[in-house]
């Protein structure tokens, strides 16, 4: 019970990794806020299900993206929490024909798409809960190891997580002591992404990772609790890699 008497809010959190770090917060002791858009398909399955396993849990609708709905999400979190203890910013947009137009091909208007959740949400984010927090708490942003290593595809989105790595740093100077703020970089995590690629696609991408594998939503369930949580008191500022040790090579 690592988050006991916590209160968490992730967004993003209907899905893929985002659930996995909801279940196991809520497993954890923690109270989560589950977060999503209205047009989610998945709405409150994440709620149920941390509530069927005896967790806490209660969903808001959010769209990252948009100032006026980032602030009534925080209102409701004040309103039924009092405050925030963790946050965790799992939303970004995932979009296949962004994933592998070249330079060329990319338009400002999909940058936009792309920076608007991915490094605006996020940014907006924080600056709603930073009002509900105390000293000791958390923030857990999310980033990409091509953000760090570069890679051929995923232009739109790499340079907004580059965003996400560069706030993560100056919050993390600006907030200390009173609030820690960390980043994951995330490398081939089996999420909707993987079932764009073909089968040879798939052999060329677990062949560059020496643990011969994709990732899966509970490996960054597990760090991020662990930086969410009090064992991780003394770590501030830093982008931990998740990848299966594929930015090595």
């Amino acid at each position: 019970m690592r988050l006991s008497g916590k209160r968490a809010l992730v967004t993003g959190s209907s899905r893929g990794i985002g659930a996995e770090v909801a279940a196991l917060f809520a497993k954890e002791g923690a109270k989560v806020v589950v977060s999503h858009r209205l047009s989610s398909p998945h709405k409150e399955e994440v709620a149920e299900r941390i509530l069927k396993e005896g967790g806490e849990a209660l969903t808001i609708h959010c769209d990252v993206s948009s100032p006026g709905s980032v602030s009534e999400m925080f209102s409701e979190v004040k309103r039924r929490l009092g405050g925030l203890d963790v946050l965790v910013n799992c939303a970004g947009l995932s979009d296949r024909s962004l994933w592998t137009r070249q330079i060329g091909e990319t338009t400002l208007d999909m940058l936009k798409s792309v920076f608007e959740v991915d490094a605006f949400g996020t940014f907006l984010s924080i600056q709603g809960a930073l009002p509900l927090m105390g000293r000791g708490a958390s923030i857990v942003n999310i980033a990409s190891t091509p953000a760090l290593a570069g890679d051929a595809d995923g232009l739109a989105y790499a340079s907004a997580k580059g965003a996400v790595v560069s706030m993560t740093r100056m919050m993390a100077k600006s907030l200390a002591p009173n609030v820690r703020v960390n980043c994951m970089a995330l490398g081939s995590i089996r999420t909707t992404w993987v079932d764009w690629l073909d089968a040879a696609q798939r052999d060329s991408y677990l062949s560059a990772i020496p643990m011969r594998r994709f990732g899966e939503p509970t490996d960054v369930a597990n760090l991020a609790l662990f930086l969410a949580s009090d064992e991780s008191s003394f770590i501030t500022g830093q982008v931990v890699v998740v990848d299966g040790g594929e930015v090595l090579r």
